[in-house]
């Protein structure tokens, strides 16, 4: 005969008689990682005082977003449903059964204040220290990239800057006027032009292959050793990759330079390829690595900068026809060589070099130097292995957070809420990466190393991560090449899960 189960209520509990959740949970082997959440949060502290509402511990609201991004939790509805309902989370919160936890308008309103009053790089910074006690960071090679992040505005809710106008109605005037004029405007809508009316820090942008769409860009500055984010931030849309990184790196820096450790190469994409952000790493005591750009020009045959010859001891540039190019400008990050039109009319070469101009001109950047010697070490074994680790370096925090740890979209307005939710992803990407290492270690009795010091997680890890991913290719191979896999849940995803698979 089947037993069946049935709610048997009880009219009183002891504490003693509730079921404990299981010593593997996640949630206890975090707060086990996490000895001291008082000083963690203390950043916080600003946005908690009575002058600006109700006291409340600040531990108590950085755990519930932990929370959000540890189970892909983007609205903050769901998350006061879901921090109400298991015991584990309760227990994780120091919440108990008789106790209401924060509603949705305490967290949405508590996270505003945060981004208001509170530097949310210090919470970041304390995490990535735990981490360095536990050897989990060396510095030595670190990979810098930007995401797009989706804005919570539409294309429909920007407006001119000038008349006032909606999208619509300024593209219909536009082609009103075409019909009567023999040159047709551009149909054209910019990030100079237009402002969204309902987030003035979202901005137009576009990601290769989709359609355009208003935007964040987060930045991430990641160790190379075990894929721990050091330094985190948000800018606008709009703002170019360098522009973006170079606050980042030098928070970065600032971290690792508290426990004695210090930026080595700094490896990025081809976003990345101009002499001011090497100069600026540069400036650091780092070590700039990045894919550069050739140099292209619009003739088919045409001569292009590289068949130029610089000359540094008398400041020009000499053309292959041996006619020199003098300095003519010199602006804030560039200067331009140009060449007599008289050598340039009399040259054999004219039309392959200067076309339908007077003369051939040449730009130079101030810290050509700096790219210079960044194109010769792409071009060693060192620099070509470095540069095709860097996505396995960067890429894999991105990937996770924009599908399973709530960095889908921005559901907040504003850039300083936007800057909290980023920084808050990055510390719950690292607390994922010290429990998994720490739970890894405890498995393994390998006794904790000194900080500082390179993680060695073991040949049994090593050999179980090769089987697993030996597995993994067989069963995509045995697929049929029509199969779809189904969309990832949108909510709830656990953590423990993807502690055991890294």
């Amino acid at each position: 005969m089947i037993r069946k189960q049935e709610l048997k209520q009880a009219l009183l509990y002891e504490a003693q008689q509730m079921s404990p959740p299981a010593a593997g949970n996640f949630y206890v082997r975090l707060n086990e990682a996490v000895k001291d959440w008082q000083a963690l949060a203390q950043p916080l502290a600003a946005a908690f005082d009575a002058g600006v509402g109700r006291p409340t511990d600040p531990v108590v609201y950085l755990k519930i977003f932990v929370v959000g991004y540890l189970e892909n939790i983007v609205y903050d509805t769901d998350m006061a449903e879901r921090i109400g309902d298991p015991l584990a989370i309760r227990q994780f919160l120091g919440y108990a059964l008789t106790e209401a936890p924060p509603d949705h308008s305490s967290i949405s309103r508590n996270r505003a204040l945060i981004g208001q009053r509170c530097d949310m790089d210090r919470v970041l910074e304390r995490v990535v220290a735990l981490c360095i006690e536990q050897g989990l960071v060396e510095g030595k090679q670190v990979a810098v990239d930007s995401t797009l992040i989706p804005a919570n505005a539409s294309l429909s809710s920007l407006r001119c800057l000038k008349t006032g106008q909606g999208v619509r109605e300024h593209l219909a005037e536009v082609r009103e006027r075409n019909k009567v004029r023999e040159e047709p405007e551009k149909l054209k809508i910019s990030n100079e032009e237009f402002r969204s009316r309902t987030d003035e820090d979202a901005r137009l942008a576009q990601k290769p292959g989709t359609p355009r769409g208003m935007y964040y860009k987060g930045t991430h500055v990641t160790d190379g050793a075990n894929g721990i984010i050091l330094g985190a931030g948000c800018e606008l849309a709009d703002t170019a990759d360098t522009e973006a990184a170079k606050p980042v790196l030098e928070e970065s820096q600032r971290t690792l330079q508290q426990h004695d450790l210090s930026l080595g190469t700094v490896v990025a994409d081809a976003g990345y390829d101009g002499g001011k952000f090497h100069a600026a790493v540069e400036e650091m005591g780092a070590t700039p690595l990045t894919n550069y750009k050739e140099d292209s020009t619009q003739k088919a045959q045409g001569f292009k900068k590289a068949d130029f010859i610089y000359d540094a001891q008398a400041d020009c540039y000499l053309c292959p026809a041996g006619k020199r190019l003098r300095r003519t400008r010199v602006d804030e990050g560039e200067m331009s060589y140009r060449a007599n039109p008289r050598d340039c009319a009399a040259c054999a070469h004219r039309a392959q070099c200067v076309g339908q101009n007077k003369a051939r001109q040449i730009t130079r950047s101030r810290y050509e130097e700096s790219r210079q010697r960044n194109i010769a070490r792409c071009h060693t074994e060192e620099g070509r292995a470095a540069l095709r680790r860097r996505r396995h370096i960067v890429e894999p925090p991105f990937g996770h957070m924009k599908t399973y740890g709530g960095l889908g979209r921005i559901n907040c307005r504003g850039r300083l809420k936007a800057t909290v939710k980023v920084v808050l992803a990055a510390v719950a990407w690292n607390l994922i990466k010290l429990v998994g290492v720490l739970v890894r270690r405890a498995e393994a009795g390998q006794p904790r190393p000194s900080a500082g010091a390179a993680c060695d997680c073991g040949p049994l890890f090593w050999l179980t991560r090769a089987t697993r991913a030996l597995w993994n290719c067989l069963r995509q191979l045995s697929r049929p090449a029509q199969c779809h896999l189904p969309s990832p849940p949108r909510h709830y995803h656990s953590p423990w899960k993807t502690v055991v698979l890294r």
